[in-house]
């Protein structure tokens, strides 16, 4: 009997033991993981989307209000057939850039763990946080909105995948990213793109934005070697709002607007189509769509989508083989386990010449 007993308690010894892990999170912090995470929330712009990428949504136990209300269509994660259960779950607090979370709320879904996004760890301490929910709070980053920082996406990959027994998928996760930036760089090498003067126009920030905000660099732009001729107006990389005065000077030869601004763009088209018919792009109606990236911070799967197809644009002959809207499921696959393509398509016009909207003659 006494053999027994000490069996058991030595098997649940071990397999405590086997949980025990202590991470290093994004702000040098140790956090000690007593337990296997059965239970996990999200907190602040981006956080969730990893979890999606991982395939940890199945251990979501609550989610933020703003994950709720806000427009799904262009959130990558927010267009699976998962995130319909998900969306269902406990409220456990607002969510959104800059709002604090609320430990009674997190208390009433009693999380294994508490991921933070690093913008809301600069708006409530994670060591309070832990404090008021008993509850280890894990620290990530993803670089700065609308950036892919490579190292950084890895670590936080490699950092969740190890809280969450995500491991392999982490690694899954990494290969494929490095497989599809190598690809696109073969592809592009010793190559010159059929137009050399290009722009990126409308790209989201915090909101909703005109033609002439953009941003510098951009990440599929940069995946094909590529530079803006905006990226010399630019000190920091980061946002940038341009002057009109400055298309006149550089006339892109070629331009991609973020389908997620485009509206505004039409609009201010109709008031003013002398201002646009002046650039040689909207002359020469070489106009292109892109799916819009920047939205709840960084959708790393629509931004690779996205290089793929200024690549087709720009070096026709290197990516003869490629089929856009085919690469993208690909790559939603890899990402979320599901192709959403066609569900950008309720919004957006997509991977098209937009040149029909923007008549200059």
């Amino acid at each position: 009997m006494i053999a027994r007993v000490f069996s058991l308690l030595l098997s649940l010894f071990l397999t405590i033991d086997a949980w025990a892990l202590v991470l290093k999170d994004y702000l040098g912090r140790q956090i000690e993981i007593t337990r296997k995470v059965e239970k996990v929330v999200a907190i602040g712009p981006g956080a969730l989307r990893l979890l999606f990428y991982l395939g940890a949504e199945g251990q979501l136990c609550g989610v933020e209000e703003v994950e709720k209300n806000l427009d799904t269509i262009g959130k990558d994660y927010a267009m699976t057939k998962s995130f319909e259960k998900v969306k269902r779950l406990p409220t456990i607090g607002p969510g959104g850039p800059g709002k604090p979370p609320v430990p009674e709320l997190l208390l009433n879904v009693k999380p294994d763990l508490i991921v933070i996004s690093s913008t809301i760890a600069e708006v409530y301490d994670p060591n309070r946080l832990q404090q008021e929910t008993t509850t280890p709070v894990l620290v990530i980053s993803l670089g700065p909105s609308g950036h892919v920082e490579e190292k950084t996406l890895k670590d936080t990959l490699l950092l969740l995948g190890k809280a969450l027994d995500k491991t392999q998928r982490a690694h899954e996760l990494i290969s494929t990213f490095e497989k599809l930036l190598a690809d696109l760089k073969k592809r592009t090498e010793g190559a010159r793109p059929i137009l050399e003067r290009v722009y990126i126009g409308a790209v989201s920030f915090k909101g909703a934005q005109p033609f002439t905000a953009t941003q510098c660099p951009y990440p599929p732009l940069s995946w094909l070697g590529l530079s803006s001729i905006a990226d010399k107006y630019s000190r920091t990389a980061g946002f940038l709002n341009l002057d009109f005065e400055v298309f006149y000077k550089e006339q892109p030869q070629l331009i991609f607007i973020d389908e997620g601004n485009l509206e505004l763009v039409k609009e201010d088209f109709r008031k003013d189509p002398a201002k646009y018919c002046l650039i040689e792009a909207f002359q020469e109606s070489r106009v292109y769509g892109l799916l819009p990236f920047n939205y709840y911070w960084t959708n790393v799967s629509t931004a690779l989508a996205n290089a793929y197809y200024v690549g087709k644009v720009l070096f026709p002959h290197r990516f003869k083989d490629i089929e856009p809207t085919k690469k993208a499921n690909d790559i939603f696959n890899a990402f979320l386990n599901e192709p959403i393509y066609e569900k950008f398509l309720l919004r957006y016009p997509g991977f098209v010449n937009l040149g029909d909207y923007f008549k200059c003659r």
